[in-house]
């Protein structure tokens, strides 16, 4: 009986519980998006954290205390969610407005970094 439980383990495949990612990314000086006016994400960082498990990233505007819950694609290389990606490998950030230009017109897409955040908690 023991063997055939150990089996079972051992066939069976496990789900990773893998904790959420905590980064704050920031697009470079001099980002072209935003269309006119205010561009909240190029000026300041912005709160992200991977929930690969849930398949969900929640972003956060700092300055502004509007924070979003999205599905997200995972794969071996970058997250990508609501036209932003993030590359699992060097940390570029990358917002894609390429579907608000008109049609024909030159994509717009903007690059930062990510980096890890330091979360300090109570419990």
């Amino acid at each position: 009986m023991k063997h055939v439980i150990a089996l079972a383990l051992i066939i069976i495949p496990c789900a990773a519980q893998a904790a959420p990612i905590y980064l704050k990314c920031q697009l470079n000086p001099g980002a072209t998006g935003g269309g006119g006016g205010d561009d909240l994400i190029s000026k300041a960082p912005m709160d992200v954290t991977l929930n690969e498990e849930a398949g969900t990233v929640t972003y956060l505007f700092p300055g502004v205390g509007r924070a979003y819950t999205v599905r997200a694609a995972f794969t071996s290389d970058k997250v990508t969610f609501n036209g932003f990606t993030v590359n699992r490998t060097n940390f570029v950030f990358q917002r894609d407005m390429s579907a608000l230009q008109a049609p024909g017109r030159p994509a717009i897409i903007d690059e930062g970094r990510c980096w890890l955040a330091e979360v300090k908690r109570a419990f």
